[in-house]
């Protein structure tokens, strides 16, 4: 009986971690619709095939949440695979129209919408990683994510 009460309990604990915040959903889905991500990526995360990645079900989303934030804040341009389809376009750099709670809310409801399951990102990691990243200029390339965090094949 101990063990099953136990089992519930870390069962139960699990599942308080990898709830998304309500609220942080809500604004980011706000935020997300403001045009600025909507625009490409669809109301439904599918993107435009061939032209727009999907952010539905895409390996590059539940890679480290760094990497969207870094996405918003300097861009992203290249070639990349997104779901064995091929992309080879610009996003452009969006730190100077989001705030970084902004960005954190908008990294939170993508990670957590449309089948996608990921960390809940707060404002102080947003600060932390634009801070580390302050003097970069350039937008990011897939082969650059590609060294830190591999895609499992």
């Amino acid at each position: 009986m101990t063990s099953l009460k136990h089992l519930a309990l870390v069962f139960l604990a699990a599942a308080a971690v990898a709830a998304p915040d309500a609220d942080s959903m809500k604004r980011g889905a706000a935020a997300y619709a403001k045009g600025t991500c909507i625009a490409c990526h669809q109301a439904n995360g599918a993107g435009l095939p061939g032209v727009f990645p999907p952010l539905a079900g895409s390996e590059w989303v539940s890679k480290d949440a760094s990497i969207a934030v870094r996405n918003i804040l300097h861009g992203m341009q290249g070639p990349i695979v997104v779901k064995g389809l091929n992309y080879n376009g610009a996003m452009p750099a969006l730190g100077a129209v989001l705030s970084d709670k902004e960005i954190a809310d908008v990294v939170t409801f993508v990670s957590n919408s449309w089948g996608n399951t990921g960390p809940n990102v707060t404002e102080d990691e947003v600060k932390a990683i634009k801070k580390k990243y302050a003097g970069r200029n350039k937008p990011w390339t897939a082969a650059e994510y590609e060294k830190e965090a591999p895609t499992k094949k």
